[in-house]
C-alpha cells in the first residue's frame, strides 16, 4: 500500500456553495468550513455567483474556461492560467459568460495571508 493520500474526483463530495458547484479538497472528508484548506470552484455557463465576503484570506486559479472577477467593486477579466488573490473580507463573486464551457477555479485558503507579492525581480524568473 502507497503512503500517498489521493481523493479521487468521483469520491469528493460536490455542494452549492455561493453560487457555485464547490468540492472541498483539503482537509481531508471535510464538508464544512476549515481555517485552512483547498477546494475546486465550478462556475456553470452564463452564471454569476453569490457575492460574499469572509475572514480567510483566498488565492485562485483558474484552470479552465474564462470571464470576470469583481473584488471590491472593482473588475476584470480572467481566463484559464491565471491566478488572483482576495484579502480577508473583501467582497469577491465570479461571473462565467461563455453559453457552453464552464469556469473552473482552484480556491487555496487561510486565516492568515500566504506571502507578500514578489518583487518585480523576482516575479520575473527569481526564486521562490
Amino acid at each position: 500500500m502507497s503512503g500517498i493520500q489521493i481523493q479521487r474526483r468521483q469520491d469528493a463530495v460536490t455542494q452549492e456553495e455561493y453560487g457555485c458547484a464547490f468540492r472541498r479538497i483539503l482537509p481531508w472528508r471535510s464538508s464544512g468550513p476549515s481555517d485552512t484548506g483547498m477546494g475546486v470552484c465550478t462556475v456553470a455557463p452564463g452564471t454569476v455567483t453569490t457575492p460574499h465576503s469572509h475572514w480567510d484570506h483566498e488565492h485562485f486559479y483558474v484552470v479552465r474556461g474564462s470571464g470576470l472577477v469583481e473584488v471590491d467593486g472593482e473588475r476584470t477579466d480572467i481566463a484559464a492560467g491565471d491566478a488572483l488573490v482576495v484579502g480577508s473580507h473583501q467582497t469577491h463573486h465570479f461571473e462565467n459568460a461563455s453559453d457552453t464551457e464552464e469556469l473552473e477555479l482552484v480556491s487555496v485558503w487561510s486565516l492568515g495571508p500566504f506571502g507578500e507579492q514578489p518583487a518585480r525581480s523576482e516575479a520575473q524568473g527569481g526564486n521562490r
